[in-house]
């Protein structure tokens, strides 16, 4: 993939991805998924374990489906649900906390910088039906689906809501 002819700076990227909700019907090209995909490829993973597992889906028959378990498919042509495989993920010693949905957010974080530095629209859905979407989709019970994410060319582009200060969050010791 070439992706130098894609020049956004990091900084315009994190301030023009926002939650997109509505999404025309043009459907992404195998290039941008691609670029996307190897875009979670470079995501860092707790001790480099790399136990995502992504489901690209573009089939309208599951992606109707894919309704019946969230009303937050916003018609995207294109939705990615982000996995991690608990077999593969890193557990911390002390408490054995599985990492995996943590690295899984962090693959999903840079999809979503990757789509928007492509032009597309994304957001990140929590809010499912988990085993009716494992139930459509086939997948295996030592997958945990994180999150999924439609996406697509935005309809309207919708600014950042207002967002906290700085100082409202940091804690300097």
């Amino acid at each position: 993939m070439d992706t130098k002819k894609y020049t956004k700076n990091y900084f315009e990227v994190i301030n023009e991805r926002f939650s997109c909700r509505s999404f025309t019907a043009e459907k992404l090209s195998t290039e941008q998924i691609q670029i996307i995909l190897e875009s979670a490829q470079l995501a860092p993973t707790a001790c480099n374990f790399q136990p995502q597992i992504i489901y690209v889906v573009e089939n309208p028959v599951l992606l109707d489906k894919l309704k019946e378990a969230t009303r937050f498919t916003f018609d995207a042509k294109t939705i990615f649900v982000v996995c991690h495989d608990k077999s593969k993920s890193w557990h911390r010693r002390s408490d054995e906390k599985d990492h995996g949905d943590i690295d899984a957010t962090i693959v999903a974080t840079h999809m979503m910088l990757a789509a928007t530095a492509l032009g597309l629209g994304t957001t990140y859905v929590c809010s499912m039906k988990v085993d009716l979407v494992k139930e459509i989709l086939d997948i295996p019970d030592n997958y945990e689906i994180n999150c999924l994410l439609p996406v697509g060319y935005p309809k309207d582009i919708v600014p950042h809501n207002t967002r906290v200060d700085i100082e409202d969050f940091v804690v300097y010791k």
